[in-house]
């Protein structure tokens, strides 16, 4: 009879009074999906270049092999980071109602990922042909999947959670975000040299089984063509 049963009743209805601290808080869900979205357009740019521009060039016969591939590749970097440039100064500055805390390190971060994912996909395409094209896209579905874009990696299958560690995506969008919500530099410095490993990795691979994979992707290009189901 002494005790308050107001007082008891408050606290059965709520035995804990939790409170919420918005450390890097968004206005919208958009802006949150913008990092995945933005580096999904910088690969399917790099997707594009290499299936409307020729990654082996017929002229200049007296470079070798080494020389063609480091040559063309500047291009294809000089290309790709001018689409980088479209793409995230679209979604810093044109594009209503999206949120990005940090626009210059956000085109910053888009022109890095620009630059890993080109020299990926050009050196698959240099060395495989049309094979590494098809090994490019199937790499984008796989880190689609797996990156942790759209749902925690904890949430995603047993097969993507092992494999999120050795995509690209994984990093790519996580340097992204960092410039939508608040940047924590820790985090930066740790994605970006996993981002420049995957690169120096392709740039590597490029120069130096180019000239020994290049006669046997020759003959396969030749028997393709004489095939009539490629070009």
């Amino acid at each position: 009879m002494k005790q308050d049963p107001q007082a008891k009743g408050a606290f059965l209805a709520h035995p804990v009074d939790v409170q919420t601290f918005h450390l890097f808080p968004l206005p919208n869900y958009g802006s949150g999906m913008n990092p995945f979205y933005t580096v999904l357009a910088i690969w399917v740019g790099c997707l594009l270049l290499v299936s409307v521009l020729s990654t082996d060039p017929s002229s200049f016969s007296e470079a070798n092999e080494r020389e063609r591939y480091a040559g063309r590749l500047l291009t294809f970097w000089t290309l790709n980071a001018l689409q980088a440039m479209v793409v995230t100064a679209g979604a810093a500055f044109i594009l209503p109602n999206i949120f990005v805390r940090e626009p210059g390190w956000f085109m910053t971060f888009g022109l890095l990922c620009g630059f890993v994912f080109m020299t990926v996909v050009f050196s698959l395409v240099s060395l495989f042909g049309n094979v590494g094209k098809a090994m490019a896209i199937v790499l984008l579905v796989l880190q689609i999947a797996g990156a942790g874009g759209t749902y925690p990696v904890e949430l995603i299958p047993p097969f993507f959670q092992q494999l999120n560690p050795w995509l690209p995506f994984t990093y790519a969008i996580d340097v992204m975000r960092e410039a939508v919500g608040g940047i924590v530099w820790e985090n930066v410095e740790h994605d970006v040299k996993r981002l420049l490993l995957f690169a120096v990795a392709a740039l590597l691979a490029g120069l130096l089984l180019k000239g020994s994979l290049n006669p046997w992707m020759r003959v396969l290009k030749e028997k393709a063509v004489q095939s009539g189901l490629f070009h």
